[in-house]
């Protein structure tokens, strides 16, 4: 990554900043230095440094040489300063909103539709009821129910998997069992709002590959 007195500028270097470094820069006559130099010339002027903001910028939000150096750390991740001589390299890596790492664009796109779709798998399985008939002689029928379209009136009881011990629930109350679902439909909103919030990054780096920043993409690129 490289460094410009203008790009300093551009990306908010302080008033105290821009005096002290931009007068390094004029003095050595430098138009452009490597990030990494730029940050250990900042190292070694700290004493000097600190000294010349004592003795022009004391008590003002300018007057911390520290705060200077971290401002300069906090480039190496910063997006507009990777790219700002227009040289950085938009890597064939991204990053699924998991922690997996893909070589394309479509095979994150394909992970996430893999791995959503699955999810809806699972819920729909655990969201099933099951309407239970007496018959006689003690014998059962089960059907499964949908509470939003099925008159319940007519099942003595309900059943369905409790994930939470790992057992079936069972009972005879139609209230519960609609309860049931209607927690299940927002469990299926969690899931499909999570789907449509979940982000998928591309490494962007300098062109060194030094330093390096995920940054979103779009999900219908």
């Amino acid at each position: 990554m490289k460094v410009s007195m203008q790009m300093l500028r551009d990306l908010g270097v302080c008033k105290g900043a821009n005096a002290y470094i931009g007068a390094w820069f004029a003095a050595n006559n430098v138009e452009v230095i490597d990030y990494a130099d730029a940050l250990q010339t900042l190292l070694d002027h700290q004493e000097a440094g600190q000294s010349w903001i004592d003795a022009n910028y004391a008590g003002t939000d300018h007057s911390d040489y520290a705060g200077w150096v971290a401002w300069m750390r906090a480039l190496a991740s910063r997006l507009e300063a990777i790219t700002y001589f227009g040289d950085h390299i938009e890597k064939d890596l991204f990053r699924t909103s998991d922690g997996q790492l893909h070589e394309t664009l479509e095979a994150a796109h394909d992970h996430d539709r893999r791995r959503y779709a699955e999810l809806r798998k699972q819920h729909a399985a655990a969201r099933v009821i099951n309407g239970v008939r007496s018959e006689e002689g003690g014998a059962e029928t089960w059907e499964v129910v949908d509470p939003a379209r099925d008159d319940l009136a007519v099942y003595d009881a309900f059943v369905w998997h409790d994930s939470a011990t790992g057992l079936n629930h069972r009972t005879d109350s139609a209230a519960e069992a609609v309860s049931f679902d209607a927690a299940q439909a927002q469990v299926l909103e969690a899931i499909e709002a999570t789907a449509r919030a979940a982000r998928i990054e591309q490494k962007i780096t300098d062109e060194s590959g030094a330093f390096g920043v995920w940054v979103a993409v779009d999900k219908g690129g």
